[in-house]
């Protein structure tokens, strides 16, 4: 009988792969247990975990005695259900913030906003960091979505070494993704902070002797180029971009401020001191008066003839005192033409000159190129030559172009920032230190090509300008309170003396009365003499300071420790110090004058420094002495 083998077979195969199943799976457990299970164990505890950063707390923003000028202020949030790990949250104010963290850490969320404490006296300077977008993500993965980016100002310039890294907060949670307890807090590092230049109370001071009125106001340390002040007016308030409000019609009507702030037809976030590009009119006639001392086209004996005007062909150019006033000022030296800004003095030494070696001299003083100070969006201005107009226009240049040129009329457009630089190099004595915000950051000064025998007569010259018989009417008290005998120059500086010159620029069209609008300058330099600066010691010490014009801070808040001024010595303010004024033509006075719109403006920062005296807001026009000449 034959045996029937094939059950024995199938019971081989099936135990064949009983036995190699188990193999595997024994090899497999090894694997998960031994092999990969660091890495699952890892998972694991990763599904059981939450991690929710901390938002970044960026470094301080100081003024130049190291005390704070941008400010983190914490924001707190209530989680509407606190176990979810993404929920909608309640803006609610610090006092509850803390009765609910001390009853449950879990349900409370904080963030930080930044805080301006010059608030619009700052604001394009300081700039501001707003909420990150998805350009910010893309080109730099450093970011995360919940950050803050800066996005004007010194906060977009040093936005990398400001940000700082978040700290983590580690929560358990169940397996339904719920919160559970916080297992373990990891602390962020704080941003770096950048120390500037800047002078709060000089900073806040001058934008309020700006009033209402639109332009710019540099303060700058003739020795150093650091930088006191810049301000830009009018403003915007950070704060507005920076606050949050649990109230929603509240937060609303921020919001629609915000965006009215933005299409300001005064474009409140263009920095003028740095960006705008405007003729300089008379103040650049220390340019052309440098350059022909120089190059030898000019001496102190140098005189011209005044008789109100000069005819080229068909063209008439005249003075500025025979238009308005129908006079001539007969035979005149420089020193004169300088206190008394006479145009046709300055047509006849821009001849005298060329309009080359005067477009050399001026781009040696720092015009037709950027400062480098440390801000986004300069503009380097232009100052025009033969060539330039021959290639850009396919023009020729005339003999009245230099005659424009010489008395900073034509296509010459300048910065204030420059006019500031000009000055503080004639002021240094022919030391030209390029301007600068950040605190110990040396300047490297550059010599220029005018010996100091030319510079006293220029200096002389801007002196008698703010004394009476000169242009800058405002200022003739200070001058006749601190004149001294046998003094003049340099020496009279020192001995606390303004020297000063006035503009007033023309640009645009020729309107329906036969004027062309006008801007108004005034750059001065003034010497802090041991009086002047104790007076200002003692003027910060009492002074009351706050920014008025930010509606988003609480009134009671101190922006400026005052008393802390009581620790500072007068060693801290500098022995000379440049103001430029630049105030533009708008349509409350389309014709603006140096003398009588920007010199007020200088005079009540002296005002403050010596009496103490705040401005509120200076005077549109004030009365000119029967002696002077409003330029």
């Amino acid at each position: 009988m034959k045996v029937n083998r094939l059950p024995s077979i199938r019971i081989k195969i099936i135990i064949f792969f009983l036995f190699a199943s188990g193999l595997i799976t024994f090899f497999r457990l090894i694997d998960i247990q031994l092999v990969r299970g660091e890495r699952y164990r890892t998972m694991a505890d990763a599904n059981r975990t939450f991690t929710q950063l901390q938002p970044r707390e960026r470094g301080l923003i100081l003024d130049r005695y190291g005390l704070p000028l941008v400010v983190n202020q914490p924001l707190y949030y209530q989680s509407v259900n606190p176990e979810l790990l993404y929920t909608d949250r309640e803006l609610i104010d610090r006092s509850t913030a803390l009765q609910a963290m001390a009853s449950e850490s879990a349900v409370v969320m904080m963030d930080i906003r930044r805080q301006y404490l010059l608030g619009q006296a700052g604001s394009h300077v300081m700039g501001y960091a707003g909420l990150v977008t998805a350009d910010d993500l893309k080109s730099d993965s450093d970011l995360l979505t919940t950050d803050l980016v800066g996005k004007q100002g010194l906060e977009q310039l040093f936005d990398t070494l400001l940000r700082g890294r978040p700290g983590k907060d580690i929560y358990e949670i169940n397996a339904l993704g719920q919160r559970q307890k916080l297992l373990n807090t990891v602390a962020g590092t704080a941003g770096n902070p950048v120390q500037t230049t800047l002078d709060p109370y000089l900073n806040q001071v001058a934008f309020q002797a700006m009033g209402e009125k639109t332009g710019v106001v540099i303060i700058e340390d003739v020795g150093s180029g650091e930088l006191l002040a810049m301000v830009s007016t009018p403003g915007f308030d950070p704060n507005l971009l920076t606050q949050r409000y649990g109230d929603e019609q509240v937060e609303q009507q921020r919001q629609a401020q915000v965006q009215a702030s933005f299409s300001h037809p005064k474009q409140l976030y263009f920095n003028r001191a740095i960006s705008g590009a405007y003729p300089p009119g008379s103040v650049f006639k220390l340019v052309t008066a440098a350059a022909g001392l120089s190059r030898g086209a000019l001496t102190p004996q140098t005189t011209v003839f005044d008789e109100g005007s000069i005819q080229v062909g068909d063209y008439s150019y005249s003075n500025w005192y025979f238009s308005q006033y129908g006079r001539v000022e007969g035979q005149i030296s420089l020193q004169k033409a300088i206190a008394r800004s006479n145009d046709i003095f300055f047509y006849k030494a821009a001849e005298w000159i060329g309009p080359d070696t005067l477009a050399a001299v001026a781009r040696e003083f720092g015009f037709g190129k950027k400062t480098g100070v440390e801000l986004t969006s300069e503009t380097a201005g232009l100052i025009p030559d033969p060539t330039w107009k021959e290639e850009t226009l396919g023009e020729r240049w005339f003999l009245g172009n230099t005659y424009h040129f010489g008395i900073g009329q034509g296509e010459v457009l300048v910065t204030p920032l420059q006019v500031a630089q000009m000055t503080q190099a004639i002021a240094n004595r022919g030391s030209l230190c390029p301007p600068h915000l950040i605190k110990n950051q040396r300047s490297e000064c550059s010599g220029l090509s005018i010996q100091d025998d030319d510079l006293e007569i220029i200096v002389s010259g801007m002196i008698d300008a703010c004394s009476s018989g000169g242009t800058a009417f405002p200022l003739f008290p200070w001058n006749t309170a601190h004149k001294t005998e046998n003094s003049a120059g340099y020496s009279a500086i020192e001995a606390g003396e303004i020297a000063c010159k006035t503009g007033t620029s023309e640009f645009g069209v020729t309107d329906q009365l036969g004027y062309k609008k006008t801007h108004g300058w005034l750059t001065m330099f003034v010497g802090l003499d041991g009086e002047v600066a104790a007076a200002a010691l003692e003027a910060t010490q009492s002074a009351v300071i706050t920014a008025t014009d930010s509606a988003m801070l609480t009134s009671e808040q101190k922006y400026f420790d005052h008393q802390q001024w009581l620790k500072l010595s007068k060693d801290h303010l500098p022995r000379e110090i440049v103001i430029a004024v630049l105030v533009e033509s708008d349509e409350q006075q389309p014709y603006r004058e140096g003398s009588r719109d920007a010199a007020p403006v200088a005079k009540a920062i002296l005002d403050w420094m010596v009496l103490g005296i705040i401005p509120e807001k200076v005077e549109a026009r004030m009365p000119v002495p029967s002696d002077a000449l409003a330029e």
